[in-house]
């Protein structure tokens, strides 16, 4: 049975200290395979790949959990109820954005520009959450009883994960298409 999200629990300090222990070692794996199998010919190509996968990733994001679960909880108090359904897409347009400014930045890097693509990516986090601590976001019932360095060290190593995605999203994207267009390559050689 479907319970709302208000109905679930708080979010403490305490909760959010154990899944930064839980998510830093998968970022670290995560951020060893970005290094390992995005050279640096690769992050090249990726440019509106990366964008792409960042609108999706956070319009999805912002959609399902801004939007629908958690928006009476949390999301209501923070933003004007008319924006409900805007913002995945404004997010996503935002983090698209973000993406190519970050990618920009990243291709200048001397090594492992996936990485530190993935690391901005990360960093960003402190920014949303803290306009979002500013404007209420700890306040409310669900997140009262987090501290404002517990959200912010979390928040970074949960936007590493989803940058992390992202980048992963690209690869298969960029992956797909090289695919294809060999296919439709070797169609063409064999009717000629």
């Amino acid at each position: 049975m479907y319970r709302s999200m208000s109905e679930t629990g708080r979010v403490t300090s305490e909760l959010l200290g154990r899944a930064t222990s839980i998510t830093v070692p998968i970022d670290v794996v995560l951020l060893l395979l970005v290094a390992r199998f995005v050279s640096a010919g690769l992050f090249a190509k990726l440019k509106w790949h990366v964008v792409a996968a960042a609108c999706v990733v956070y319009a999805l994001l912002w959609g399902v959990f801004g939007s629908m679960l958690f928006w009476d909880a949390v999301y209501s108090a923070v933003f004007p109820g008319w924006s409900r359904w805007l913002l995945p897409v404004g997010y996503g347009l935002l983090f698209g954005a973000l993406a190519l400014a970050f990618w920009r930045v990243s291709i200048h890097a001397p090594r492992w520009q996936a990485v530190w693509f993935c690391l901005l990516g990360g960093l960003v986090s402190l920014v949303g959450h803290g306009i979002g601590i500013s404007r209420g976001l700890l306040r409310v019932p669900l997140l009262s009883e987090a501290s404002v360095t517990a959200v912010l060290v979390f928040g970074v190593f949960e936007f590493v994960f989803y940058w992390c995605a992202i980048m992963g999203l690209a690869v298969a994207a960029w992956s797909a298409g090289l695919r294809i267009r060999r296919s439709n390559d070797s169609s063409r050689r064999g009717l000629s």
